[in-house]
Protein backbone atom coordinates (compact mmCIF):
# COMPACT_ATOMS: atom_id res chain seq x y z
CA UNK A 1 0.00 0.00 0.00
CA UNK A 2 2.91 2.71 0.68
CA UNK A 3 4.03 1.82 -2.74
CA UNK A 4 1.10 3.18 -4.49
CA UNK A 5 0.69 5.93 -2.41
CA UNK A 6 4.68 7.00 -2.62
CA UNK A 7 4.44 7.32 -6.41
CA UNK A 8 0.67 9.13 -5.87
CA UNK A 9 2.64 11.59 -3.55
CA UNK A 10 5.59 12.41 -5.59
CA UNK A 11 3.17 13.24 -8.71
CA UNK A 12 1.21 15.38 -6.21
CA UNK A 13 4.40 17.61 -4.97
CA UNK A 14 5.38 17.69 -8.64
CA UNK A 15 1.76 18.89 -9.87
CA UNK A 16 2.25 21.50 -6.91
CA UNK A 17 5.17 22.71 -7.99
CA UNK A 18 4.68 23.34 -11.57
CA UNK A 19 1.26 25.03 -10.13
CA UNK A 20 2.81 27.61 -8.23
CA UNK A 21 5.46 28.17 -11.57
CA UNK A 22 2.39 29.40 -13.22
CA UNK A 23 2.08 33.44 -13.02
CA UNK A 24 5.06 34.10 -11.06
CA UNK A 25 6.53 37.20 -12.02
CA UNK A 26 9.78 37.58 -14.04
CA UNK A 27 12.78 39.83 -13.08
CA UNK A 28 12.23 43.35 -14.31
CA UNK A 29 15.54 42.66 -16.45
CA UNK A 30 13.71 40.16 -18.28
CA UNK A 31 10.83 41.30 -18.72
CA UNK A 32 12.13 44.15 -20.15
CA UNK A 33 14.05 42.11 -22.58
CA UNK A 34 11.09 40.26 -23.94
CA UNK A 35 9.02 43.85 -23.83
CA UNK A 36 11.76 45.04 -26.60
CA UNK A 37 11.67 41.85 -28.39
CA UNK A 38 7.70 41.48 -28.62
CA UNK A 39 8.24 45.51 -29.80
CA UNK A 40 11.16 44.99 -32.36
CA UNK A 41 9.01 41.86 -33.76
CA UNK A 42 5.70 43.74 -34.05
CA UNK A 43 7.57 46.66 -35.52
CA UNK A 44 8.68 44.33 -38.21
CA UNK A 45 5.33 42.50 -38.54
CA UNK A 46 3.56 45.67 -38.89
CA UNK A 47 6.39 47.36 -41.25
CA UNK A 48 5.86 43.89 -42.99
CA UNK A 49 2.30 44.48 -42.96
CA UNK A 50 1.92 48.13 -44.24
CA UNK A 51 4.39 47.21 -47.13
CA UNK A 52 2.46 44.65 -48.55
CA UNK A 53 -0.61 47.12 -48.55
CA UNK A 54 1.01 49.99 -50.52
CA UNK A 55 1.60 47.14 -52.66
CA UNK A 56 -1.45 45.88 -53.13
CA UNK A 57 -2.53 50.01 -52.86
CA UNK A 58 -0.19 50.36 -56.13
CA UNK A 59 -1.17 47.22 -57.76
CA UNK A 60 -5.03 48.15 -57.79
CA UNK A 61 -4.60 51.97 -58.77
CA UNK A 62 -6.22 51.11 -62.13
CA UNK A 63 -8.80 49.05 -61.14
CA UNK A 64 -10.52 51.16 -58.66
CA UNK A 65 -10.59 54.19 -61.16
CA UNK A 66 -11.92 51.73 -64.13
CA UNK A 67 -14.82 52.13 -65.84
CA UNK A 68 -15.72 48.53 -64.85
CA UNK A 69 -17.76 48.07 -61.77
CA UNK A 70 -16.52 44.31 -61.35
CA UNK A 71 -12.75 45.75 -61.74
CA UNK A 72 -13.71 48.57 -59.18
CA UNK A 73 -15.22 45.45 -56.94
CA UNK A 74 -12.18 43.49 -56.73
CA UNK A 75 -10.08 46.63 -56.29
CA UNK A 76 -12.39 47.69 -53.08
CA UNK A 77 -11.97 44.29 -51.72
CA UNK A 78 -8.29 44.00 -52.68
CA UNK A 79 -7.58 46.57 -50.66
CA UNK A 80 -9.96 45.72 -47.73
CA UNK A 81 -7.88 42.78 -47.13
CA UNK A 82 -4.90 44.31 -47.15
CA UNK A 83 -6.12 47.20 -44.12
CA UNK A 84 -7.28 44.21 -42.17
CA UNK A 85 -4.47 42.23 -43.17
CA UNK A 86 -2.31 45.21 -41.16
CA UNK A 87 -5.02 45.80 -38.51
CA UNK A 88 -4.28 42.17 -37.22
CA UNK A 89 -0.89 42.45 -37.78
CA UNK A 90 -1.36 45.89 -35.33
CA UNK A 91 -3.33 44.38 -32.99
CA UNK A 92 -1.01 40.57 -32.67
CA UNK A 93 2.05 42.65 -32.04
CA UNK A 94 -0.17 44.76 -28.86
CA UNK A 95 -1.51 41.65 -27.81
CA UNK A 96 2.03 40.00 -27.77
CA UNK A 97 3.92 43.09 -26.48
CA UNK A 98 1.14 43.74 -23.51
CA UNK A 99 1.19 40.21 -22.54
CA UNK A 100 5.15 40.30 -22.32
CA UNK A 101 4.80 43.28 -20.17
CA UNK A 102 2.10 41.35 -17.77
CA UNK A 103 5.12 39.21 -16.99
CA UNK A 104 6.12 41.81 -14.36
CA UNK A 105 3.29 40.79 -12.39
CA UNK A 106 2.06 37.74 -10.58
CA UNK A 107 -1.21 35.71 -9.58
CA UNK A 108 -4.06 37.15 -10.43
CA UNK A 109 -2.74 40.62 -11.21
CA UNK A 110 -0.95 38.77 -13.84
CA UNK A 111 -3.63 36.88 -14.97
CA UNK A 112 -6.11 40.13 -14.81
CA UNK A 113 -3.52 41.50 -17.27
CA UNK A 114 -2.86 39.12 -19.79
CA UNK A 115 -7.36 38.45 -19.80
CA UNK A 116 -7.36 42.34 -20.57
CA UNK A 117 -4.78 42.31 -23.41
CA UNK A 118 -6.50 39.25 -24.85
CA UNK A 119 -10.02 41.15 -24.56
CA UNK A 120 -8.31 44.32 -26.59
CA UNK A 121 -7.12 42.08 -29.12
CA UNK A 122 -10.72 40.62 -29.57
CA UNK A 123 -12.00 43.97 -29.52
CA UNK A 124 -9.71 44.77 -32.54
CA UNK A 125 -9.41 41.80 -34.67
CA UNK A 126 -13.73 42.06 -34.24
CA UNK A 127 -13.57 45.97 -35.35
CA UNK A 128 -10.86 44.67 -38.04
CA UNK A 129 -13.62 42.04 -39.43
CA UNK A 130 -16.29 44.47 -39.22
CA UNK A 131 -14.88 47.06 -41.49
CA UNK A 132 -13.46 44.17 -44.35
CA UNK A 133 -17.20 43.04 -44.27
CA UNK A 134 -18.48 46.29 -44.57
CA UNK A 135 -16.42 46.72 -47.47
CA UNK A 136 -17.13 43.33 -48.66
CA UNK A 137 -20.67 44.73 -49.09
CA UNK A 138 -19.55 47.47 -50.84
CA UNK A 139 -17.07 45.56 -53.09
CA UNK A 140 -20.39 43.32 -53.96
CA UNK A 141 -22.60 46.30 -54.45
CA UNK A 142 -20.22 47.91 -57.04
CA UNK A 143 -19.86 44.82 -58.98
CA UNK A 144 -24.01 44.24 -59.03
CA UNK A 145 -24.11 47.62 -61.13
CA UNK A 146 -22.61 45.77 -63.57
CA UNK A 147 -25.28 43.57 -64.15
Amino acid sequence: MSKQILPSLAACAALALALSACNRAESPSDVAADVSDAQSDRTESVADARMDQAEVQSDTAAAASSTDPDDRGDAIEDRAEARYNTAIAEAKGDLDVAKEGCESLSGTAQADCKKSAEGAYDAARQSAEQALEAERARSDATQKLDN
